[in-house]
């Protein structure tokens, strides 16, 4: 592609800055994302390429080169729409944000049977302790930069759809209209996920035995944390993990038919117990293994499942100790 020489002129005066200013904002919103890395954001981004940049001032949209506001820009992927405000707001304090700029989610109109990208855009600058005007001496904080904010969804669509529709060498209708009718799904799975908890209450409920189980040991559990019966800091990270760990432990060692009445007898032997003799060295899911065992509510003699028994299981449950002769164990080598 041919540009003309004066835009590679200005593009390599800004290119330093440009620079500067790409990693400072990296360097905060990588930072950002990886505080926030449990709730799933990430981040991706670019320093726009001179012929993209030729490619946008011949849509005539830019009366002047101060006008270009994306020669850096950024991308924070989030979960669900439901995490946007928060995105926003740590932007707003971060940034000197430009806020007749800023384009909002739906603030665009559009016609209902349209479908076209609508992501959220921060247009902003870097925070400057000087406040004096120094629009003719360039520098950092001078340079605008973009800020997107998609859902994991949106992002999928437009890295998918993108260089095939968008950077092709032909125009093709159907291409274009597949985009648009992919982008209406991307839209529809968006608001299912916001809606997800009322959505799911009209889908009708199914007796799959497995989800039965589970949806008893989460219940009970949680019942046991909520009366103290177990200390909070045994509480897993994710319960319905838990839950699967100890279906598929169960499964494996007794009919199906008998898993609820020995997760019964768990339940009924930590209600007994005093939360203070309840230990706190090994996990929650040793601890119900410890039972199942040192009851003798399971039998151990099976080929199929690999048991994480360590030394202090056994140091506090020495009736464990017979299941160091069993290859079924997990090795920390």
């Amino acid at each position: 592609m041919i540009y003309p020489d004066i835009l590679k002129r200005k593009y390599r005066q800004y290119q330093p800055w440009v620079e500067e200013v790409a990693k400072k904002v990296k360097e905060t919103l990588l930072n950002f994302c990886d505080t926030n890395i449990n709730k799933g954001y990430t981040f991706t981004s670019r320093i726009k390429t001179i012929e993209s940049l030729a490619e946008k001032i011949e849509t005539g949209r830019f009366k002047k080169w101060s006008d270009l506001d994306d020669l850096f820009a950024c991308t924070i992927i989030i979960p669900t729409l439901s995490h946007e405000k928060e995105v926003i707001e740590f932007c707003q304090s971060t940034f000197e944000v430009i806020q007749n700029k800023t384009v909002k989610r739906g603030q665009n109109k559009k016609s209902p049977d349209t479908f076209k990208f609508d992501s959220t855009r921060i247009y902003a600058q870097l925070k400057s302790n000087n406040h004096i005007n120094q629009e003719n001496q360039l520098s950092i904080y001078q340079i605008k930069f973009e800020i997107q904010i998609k859902s994991a969804f949106e992002h999928a669509w437009s890295v998918s759809t993108h260089d095939l529709v968008y950077k092709s060498s032909e125009i093709d209708w159907k291409k274009l209209r597949l985009a648009a009718q992919i982008k209406a799904t991307v839209e529809q799975l968006d608001i299912l996920i916001l809606a997800f908890e009322k959505t799911s209450e009209v889908i009708k409920d199914n007796d799959y035995q497995e989800i039965k189980h589970k949806k008893y040991f989460a219940k009970e559990i949680n019942n046991l944390f909520e009366h103290k019966k177990i200390p909070d800091e045994l509480y897993p990270k994710d319960m319905s993990r838990f839950c699967d760990n100890l279906y598929r432990l169960l499964i494996n060692v007794v009919e199906e038919k008998k898993i609820k009445e020995k997760a019964k007898n768990v339940i009924q032997k930590i209600q007994s117990t005093k939360t203070s003799l309840i230990p706190r060295s090994i996990s929650l899911f040793q601890y119900f293994i410890s039972i199942l065992i040192s009851d003798k509510i399971i039998d151990v003699s099976t080929n199929t499942y690999y048991f994480h028994i360590t030394k202090e299981v056994i140091d506090l449950y020495p009736e464990t100790v017979g299941i160091k002769d069993i290859d079924d164990i997990f090795e920390y080598e």
